[in-house]
């Protein structure tokens, strides 16, 4: 096992310690809470924690990098990550069965890597290789292993027991690029600045309470992929009333 490896599990272990401590701060007790989200008191608080980081810094720190960042500089950045993100979605599908979307994934890495120079231009898509993602929590699910109780993780969103969990073994099959570690977190934050800057033109469709329309949606989109879009339409009748 490499010492990025050790390095990063520790990280998480780290950040499992930090979870506990936040949840521990929450007493309000919900009443006839959601079976889905026993959890809820404490999710609500770490919800409004993420809101506030998201507005105070995330948020500025999106405006300010899609003002100085040219467009095709950005979409070749969000290729680079999509490419790396393939390898580990491959692998998952060859865990799921998946042999077709094993094939595509992996075609895409390997078109993407040489012809469009380590993933900027995505040739693959280009060519009618489209992405087929699927990451450990998916296959997971695909195996039969429940969803647990939804979570909002500190710095991390919405997430449920089992998708979080499945970060350590997602850990074994993603290449760490680059190997040093200040780097590696360089390149982590430009990830997550440049997914919110892509998510700047958003508009809030929360409504009243945006932690229940985050929760549900989050729930249902899961379902959704892990299902490979055979979803039970009933799930949405509760946002439609």
């Amino acid at each position: 096992m490499g010492k990025s490896l050790i390095s990063r599990i520790r990280f998480y272990l780290f950040y499992i310690i930090l979870c506990s401590f936040f949840f521990s701060c929450a007493t309000t007790e919900i009443k006839n809470p959601d079976p889905t989200d026993p959890w809820e008191s404490s999710n609500r608080s770490v919800h409004e924690f993420n809101n506030s980081l998201d507005q105070w810094f995330l948020k500025p720190a999106a405006k300010t990098y899609n003002f100085v960042t040219p467009d095709f500089i950005q979409i070749g950045i969000t290729n680079v990550f999509s490419n790396i993100g393939s390898i580990g979605s491959a692998i998952n599908n060859l865990l799921q069965g998946k042999l077709l979307g094993f094939s595509s994934e992996l075609s895409r890495v390997v078109i993407n890597s040489t012809i469009g120079i380590y993933g900027v231009f995505d040739v693959a898509s280009s060519m009618g290789i489209n992405a087929k993602s699927e990451d450990m929590g998916q296959t997971l699910g695909y195996w039969g292993v429940g969803s647990g109780p939804y979570l909002v993780v500190p710095f991390y969103g919405p997430t449920t027991v089992r998708d979080f969990s499945s970060i350590i073994p997602e850990l074994y099959i993603t290449p760490s690029v680059p190997d040093d570690t200040s780097a590696r977190l360089a390149a982590a934050s430009l990830n997550v600045v440049n997914i919110r800057s892509s998510l700047l033109s958003v508009t809030d469709l929360s409504g009243n309470d945006q932690y229940s329309f985050y929760r549900d949606a989050y729930l249902q989109r899961r379902e959704y992929m892990i299902s490979d879009g055979k979803f039970d339409e009933s799930l949405f009748e509760d946002d439609f009333d």
